[in-house]
């Protein structure tokens, strides 16, 4: 959620930590995260079809880990909210989960899609609903498709080496 190397504790004034805040970010730490690939189909402004997949489980580090690796392979940079132009605040606050942009939906253009990955904790259930995929596949056009397969194959790389150092640190 605060990036790997980054502490809520450390973006915070010293003298607004408190022992429960200290507590919940050991606590989101240990927990399980995932790796969620987000797909939004809008046909108007604030009416969405929306899928959510969890596609890699794992700590907190290896997922961040994870969506960097995946991003490399496929050569796209990482971005947080707070990068994109116009992404919206509440009260001064703005999201700074880090996405994988495979496309940003259009401005004042429906119907449109916006697909991306991101990392959270393994809270999220996966869901869509039935007619989704169909919805999905008869907007997409091939240069997304493309992209979906590359990412789905850089996914697969990465989920591969990470059971590989699993058996070989559980063989040593």
């Amino acid at each position: 959620m605060f990036g790997p190397g980054k502490s809520l504790i450390t973006r915070l004034h010293r003298d607004q930590v408190t022992e429960p805040i200290i507590l919940a970010v050991a606590r989101m730490k240990t927990m399980p995260w995932a790796i969620y690939r987000v797909r939004r189909l809008y046909y108007a402004p604030a009416n969405a079809a929306r899928s959510v997949d969890s596609v890699l489980l794992g700590g907190h580090r290896t997922v961040h880990t994870a969506l960097t690796e995946v991003s490399r392979l496929v050569d796209i940079a990482v971005t947080k909210n707070e990068e994109i132009a116009g992404a919206p605040a509440r009260d001064g606050d703005r999201d700074t989960h880090r996405r994988l942009w495979l496309r940003r939906r259009g401005d004042g253009i429906y119907p449109t899609q916006e697909e991306f990955y991101t990392v959270a904790p393994a809270q999220a259930q996966d869901k869509e609903l039935d007619s989704f995929a169909d919805a999905w596949a008869d907007h997409t056009d091939e240069a997304l498709l493309r992209l979906e397969r590359r990412v789905d194959t850089a996914i697969t790389v990465v989920q591969r080496a990470l059971i590989d150092g699993r058996g070989r640190s559980n063989a040593a």
